[in-house]
């Protein structure tokens, strides 16, 4: 652009010369000088900051396809590169297994429903035979404090209390364990969930619902809007839960991120809100308009990493940061497609003249774009 305006002055001398406006000296072209050194000081040093610019490209999420299950693949559903909504069908991993077990499950808390109802009879049994114990054991002491006193009168010997003593502790143990039995028949109903529910029972649901849950996973559906890509993925390949594994890459397309790289030194006057103007590749010789929506204050050279070393020292170099970016139109951002790239120009609200010379050179670059495939 300097040198463009540079050659319109030439050219305008060369006219006020020929014109004898102007004399042909010497002093008259080193006004170009001049002039280069104006243009520096007054228009583009200040359009840095004023109006800046920086290369700009549209982001997606790649998400990396890890199936909840690990199994043999059965079924391939999906074709790459073809357009997918979120929830169709990626792949189906082999579902016997999963089957299995969720009829294991259903057989086990079958089971357990029919424990926990003789969990109540054994109460009332347990229950009935401590009764029965008391009584024995009542009949026992009763008898032994008889011969007792018998025995201190000399009515009968002291064999005979014996066996009574001997009879009465068969009693207080009988009882101890009838208590006990009864104190476990307590403990295993009184174990419930705040929801009421027997703990055993709520445990043998709790499998059930996650054996079911994982036959549902041996499904692998599409985590939203986008498309599969370098699908190697094969029948009867055996996939794993893990995610340094990864079963295929999904391109996501339902958002897509527009930013732009704008240098530290001329980031101080950007603002949520301004006026952006967009040259893309794969649409020369136009103009997208939009907003800055966001500043992301952070680079990649701000962060700390755990390491457990001590930090390396190393060459300090200013990172630009990232400005998202709003388009005006919601279908410009539909037919960008991800890693489509171009330049930006913010506008902001200082040294609003130079935002003429920004504008032209936008302009430039965009008719540019026909010819041009770099930035």
């Amino acid at each position: 652009m300097i040198v463009f305006l540079t050659l319109v002055y030439v050219a305008v001398l060369f006219v006020l010369i020929k014109m004898k406006v102007l004399p042909n000296t010497t002093m008259t072209w080193l006004s170009t000088i001049v002039w280069v050194v104006v243009l520096f000081v007054f228009l583009f040093i200040p359009m840095q900051w004023g109006a800046p610019a920086g290369p700009t490209r549209v982001l997606t999420r790649a998400v990396q396809i890890v199936p909840n299950v690990a199994g043999q693949v059965v079924e391939i559903t999906v074709r790459q590169n073809t357009p997918l909504k979120e929830g169709d069908l990626l792949f189906r991993i082999d579902p016997r297994p999963f089957e299995i077990a969720v009829e294991l499950a259903e057989a086990s808390l079958v089971r357990v429903k029919a424990q926990a109802l003789q969990d109540k009879d054994g109460l009332a049994n347990a229950r009935a035979q401590m009764k029965q114990a008391q009584a024995v054991r009542t009949l026992a002491k009763a008898r032994y404090d008889d011969d007792a006193q018998l025995v201190q009168s000399g009515a009968i010997s002291e064999n005979r209390l014996q066996r009574r003593e001997t009879d009465l502790e068969k009693a207080d143990a009988a009882v101890d364990q009838t208590r006990a039995a009864v104190s476990r028949a307590l403990v295993e109903l009184g174990a419930i969930t705040k929801d009421g529910v027997v703990a055993k029972v709520a445990e043998a649901q709790a499998r059930l619902d996650q054996a079911a849950w994982n036959l549902e996973q041996t499904e692998v559906r599409a985590p939203g809007d986008g498309f599969v890509t370098n699908l190697a993925l094969a029948r009867g390949q055996r996939v794993v839960s893990f995610p340094f594994a990864p079963s295929m890459l999904f391109v996501d397309t339902s958002e897509k991120l527009l930013v732009a790289e704008i240098h530290q030194i001329y980031l101080r006057h950007v603002e949520p809100g301004q006026v952006v103007e967009i040259a893309i590749k794969t649409r020369p010789g136009e103009l997208l308009t939009g907003t800055v929506d966001t500043i992301i204050n952070l680079t990649a050279r701000g962060q700390v990493m755990v390491t457990g070393t001590i930090a390396a020292t190393g060459t300090i170099q200013p990172e630009p940061f990232f400005v998202r970016i709003k388009l005006d139109d919601t279908v410009d951002t539909d037919l960008l497609l991800p890693g489509v790239v171009g330049s930006v120009a913010i506008y902001t609200d200082n040294v609003a003249a130079t935002h003429v010379i920004r504008k032209v050179m936008l302009r430039m670059e965009s008719i540019l774009n026909y010819l041009n495939p770099a930035l």
